[in-house]
C-alpha cells in the first residue's frame, strides 16, 4: 500500500444554460458528478462544502461567485448556480466573456472542509517549527486559526492583449496554463495599490506537502480575493502561488492580504493500478510480489517467448500479445505473435542491413505489430516486444491504442544500437503514448526490475510501482555536478547541505542528478543515507559510466543532450555543484530557460570550493553580475543567485527569496 495526499474534492464542475445578466456578466448553473467515494467522504453534510473556481479563470480576472443558497444534491449530481464576472479591466475580457464562458466549461470544484480537519492556532504554529509546511513570510495567525497572507511585492501583467482564441485556449485546452504562464509576467512593484472595482494578480510563496489552504472571502477591509481560494498539497510548492484580489469598495486598497484556514489532507491507501500489472489483476488483496520476483517471471516470459534467438538480433525480436497476462504466467502461448522475417544468420549484407525495411524482399511485413489488426476493439491486450518501438510500430500501437485493441506494452531494451538509451523520437513517442492512455513498462534486464513509465507535467521517468506515488508528491532538487570524486571535506559539507534542505523543507524532497560518478554519485548517497528520494537523467556518453541506484530515471542518447536538459523541468530548484565543462554547459542552458521563461524563477545555488579554499563559482558571480548591470540579462542575476560554501547561507537564501517564514 502507498500512500498520497489529496484534498477532498469533486472533478471540476460544468457549466450548462450560460446566460447574460447585465452588460459585464454573465449567470450560469454548474454541475458536479459526485463519486460514490465523495458521496461516502461528505455523509450529506453539505453545508461544510466550499465551491472553488479554476485558478486559469482567476489569474484572467474572471470571478465566479456561487449565488444559490444551498448546493442541491440529485443522485449522483451537484447543481450550483454562481455569477461569472471580469474583474480586471485592464484585461479587457468583458466584451469576449459570452464566447468563451460556454455550456461545458469546467468552472471549479466542490472541497469538502469538515470542521474537525481544520487546523488550529496551535497547530499551525507547531506545524511552522516542525517544517510540516512552509508559509508566506511575516504570516500571523490569529485566535481562530486563520493565518494572514502578505503576497509578494509583485504584480503580474499581460505582455500583449489576448484575442479570443487566446482565452479559449487558455481556458478550455489542458495545455492551456503554459499559454497563460508565457504571456502573464511577473513585475516587481514597491507596494501593490488596488483600485477602487478593479482588480489585480499577485503571487505569494507557500509548501504545502500534506495539507490544503482554503482562503477567507469574507473580510473585505483589505480586498478581497476571488473565488479560486483552495490551495491542494503537492501543487502549492512553489515560489509563484497565485493570489488575485478585488476591491469592491471606493477607495484603494494598499498592499491587500487575505486570511486561511489550513486543513488536513485526505491520507489516501491505495494499490496504484501499474503495480496490479505483473501479478494476478484478478486477486486485488494479494499483496504484490517483491520488486525481485517482479522482474523474474516477467524476464521468463521474454526468455520462453525469445527462446533464446533474440538477443542481439534485432530483426527476430520478439511480438506477442497476451489478451490474459494470467495466461502468460501460467506459461501459455500468447494470444498472437510474430515469428520474425525469414533473415539468415548468414544473410550477405545488402540483406541483413535492410532489416529494419517496413517489408522483406518477397513482400513480408518487417514488423509484428501488424497482427494487432486481428484484435477486436476493446480487447486492451498487453503487447510484449522484444526493443522499443520504431516508427511503423509506434504508429500500430498508436492506432491500437485509440480503438482500446491494445492497453499496455512491455519491451525489453531501449535501442539495438545505444543499450538502455532513448533517442528525442523515443521520448516523443513515449509522451503521445501517455496521451493515449497507454501503459508503458520496461523490463530493465541492466537493473532487473520491471519499470512503470510515469509522468510529472510534461516529463516522464521509469520507476518501480512502488515509487509511483513519492515521485508524484516529492519536491525535487536538481543537482548539477563533476564526474570527478569530491574530497573528503567537500562531501561533507555536501551532507550538511542535504540535511539543511532536510530541514527547511522536510522529508517530502527529492534530489535530481545526471546519474553519474563522482559529485552525482556524492549526492545520490548521502541523499538515500538521509533517506531521501533520488532520480537521475542518464546521458550516454564515452567519458563516464552510470551508477544504477536512483529511484526514478531517464536514459538519453548522446546526440539527445540538450532535450535532456528538458526533463530537469520537474525540479523546482536548481544547485550546481563543483563542475566542469558539462556542468557550464548545464549552468547556461538553465540560465537561459529561466530568462525565457521556460521554467520558473527561483533561487540559484552555486556550491562548493576550490582547491585554494575560495568559493569555486566566484569567477562566474562577477560574470554574471556584469551582465546584469550592462542590460545584458535580467536583473535577478543579482538578487536571485548564490555562490557559496556555506550550507547555512543556503538555508538563509532560500528563506529570503522565497520569503517563507
Amino acid at each position: 500500500m502507498f500512500e498520497s495526499f489529496q484534498t477532498p474534492e469533486t472533478a471540476d464542475g460544468l457549466a450548462r444554460r450560460v446566460e447574460r445578466i447585465d452588460g459585464r456578466g454573465l449567470r450560469a448553473e454548474i454541475v458536479f458528478e459526485l463519486s460514490d467515494r465523495f458521496r461516502d467522504l461528505m455523509s450529506g453534510r453539505t453545508e461544510h462544502l466550499v465551491f472553488a473556481s479554476r485558478s486559469r479563470l482567476a489569474r484572467l480576472g474572471i470571478d465566479v461567485v456561487p449565488t444559490s443558497s444551498e448546493i442541491v444534491i440529485e443522485g449522483n449530481q451537484a447543481h450550483l448556480e454562481a455569477n461569472i464576472r471580469p474583474t480586471l479591466a485592464k484585461y479587457g475580457l468583458d466584451s469576449i466573456l459570452p464566447d468563451v464562458i460556454l455550456p461545458g466549461l469546467p468552472l471549479g470544484r466542490l472541497v469538502f472542509c469538515p470542521p474537525e480537519r481544520r487546523l488550529s492556532t496551535e497547530q499551525i504554529y507547531k506545524g511552522v517549527l516542525e517544517h510540516a509546511f512552509q508559509l508566506p513570510e511575516a504570516f500571523s495567525i490569529d485566535s481562530d486559526g486563520l493565518f494572514t497572507i502578505r503576497p509578494h511585492r509583485r504584480i503580474y501583467e499581460l505582455t500583449r492583449p489576448l484575442t479570443k482564441d487566446d482565452v479559449l485556449t487558455i481556458l478550455a485546452k489542458a495545455d492551456g496554463k503554459n499559454l497563460l504562464n508565457r504571456v502573464q509576467v511577473g513585475r516587481p512593484v514597491d507596494r501593490i495599490v488596488l483600485s477602487p472595482d478593479n482588480g489585480l494578480v499577485t503571487s505569494c510563496s507557500m509548501f504545502l506537502h500534506r495539507h490544503f489552504v482554503v482562503l477567507d472571502r469574507e473580510s473585505q477591509s483589505l480586498g478581497t480575493h476571488l473565488q479560486a481560494v483552495v490551495l491542494d498539497p503537492v501543487s502549492t510548492r512553489g515560489t509563484n502561488v497565485y493570489l488575485e484580489f478585488r476591491n469592491t469598495s471606493k477607495t484603494r486598497i494598499v498592499n491587500p492580504s487575505v486570511k486561511a484556514a489550513i486543513y488536513d489532507a485526505i491520507p489516501v491507501k491505495r494499490v496504484p493500478d501499474r503495480s496490479l500489472v505483473f501479478f494476478p489483476a484478478k486477486d486485488p488483496d494479494k499483496e504484490a510480489p517483491s520488486t525481485d520476483d517482479q522482474y523474474q517471471r516477467v524476464k521468463a516470459i521474454f526468455d520462453r517467448l525469445e527462446n533464446g534467438t533474440a538477443a542481439g538480433h534485432y530483426h527476430r525480436r520478439v511480438v506477442a500479445v497476451y489478451r490474459d497476462l494470467d495466461a502468460a504466467y501460467a506459461g501459455k502461448a500468447p494470444d498472437l505473435q510474430w515469428e520474425g522475417p525469414k533473415i539468415a544468420d548468414d544473410a550477405i549484407i545488402d540483406v541483413a542491413a535492410r532489416r529494419e525495411a517496413a517489408c522483406d524482399a518477397n513482400g513480408q511485413p518487417n514488423f509484428g505489430t501488424h497482427l494487432l489488426q486481428d484484435l477486436e476493439p476493446g480487447a486492451e491486450a498487453t503487447v510484449l516486444l522484444g526493443y522499443f518501438p520504431n516508427v511503423i510500430e509506434h504508429i500500430e500501437l498508436s492506432h491500437a491504442a485509440l480503438t482500446r485493441r491494445v492497453k499496455r506494452i512491455v519491451f525489453r531494451r531501449a535501442s539495438y544500437e545505444h543499450g538502455p538509451f532513448f533517442s528525442a523520437k523515443d521520448h516523443a513517442r513515449l509522451a503521445e503514448y501517455h496521451s493515449l492512455g497507454l501503459e508503458v513498462f520496461w523490463c530493465n534486464d541492466p537493473r532487473e526490475h520491471v519499470a512503470v513509465h510515469v509522468f510529472r507535467g510534461l516529463r516522464g521517468y521509469f520507476m518501480d510501482a512502488g515509487c509511483v506515488t513519492r515521485f508524484e508528491n516529492a519536491l525535487i532538487f536538481s543537482f548539477y555536478g563533476s564526474s570527478v570524486p569530491l574530497a573528503a571535506d567537500e562531501s561533507e559539507r555536501l551532507e550538511r547541505l542535504l540535511r539543511e534542505l532536510k530541514r527547511l523543507f522536510g522529508g517530502d524532497i527529492a534530489i535530481l542528478t545526471g546519474g553519474g560518478p563522482g559529485a552525482m554519485q556524492e549526492a545520490t548517497d548521502i541523499a538515500h543515507k538521509l533517506g531521501l528520494f533520488v532520480g537521475a537523467n542518464y546521458i550516454e556518453t564515452v567519458d563516464q559510466s552510470t551508477n544504477k541506484s536512483a529511484d526514478f530515471y531517464q536514459a538519453f542518447q548522446d546526440l539527445s543532450r540538450h532535450s535532456r536538459q528538458r526533463w530537469f523541468e520537474v525540479a523546482s530548484f536548481q544547485i550546481f555543484c563543483v563542475g566542469g565543462i558539462g556542468t557550464l554547459e548545464e549552468v547556461g542552458l538553465t540560465l537561459t530557460d529561466m530568462k525565457l521563461g521556460v521554467i520558473e524563477l527561483a533561487p540559484l545555488v552555486f556550491y562548493g570550493k576550490n582547491k585554494a579554499g575560495e568559493s569555486y563559482w566566484t569567477s562566474l558571480g562577477d560574470q554574471l553580475v556584469q551582465i546584469a548591470n550592462e542590460g545584458r540579462g535580467p536583473a535577478w542575476l543579482k538578487t536571485h543567485v548564490l555562490m557559496t560554501e556555506d550550507p547555512e547561507e543556503v538555508f538563509r537564501f532560500y528563506r529570503r527569496i522565497l520569503e517563507v517564514g
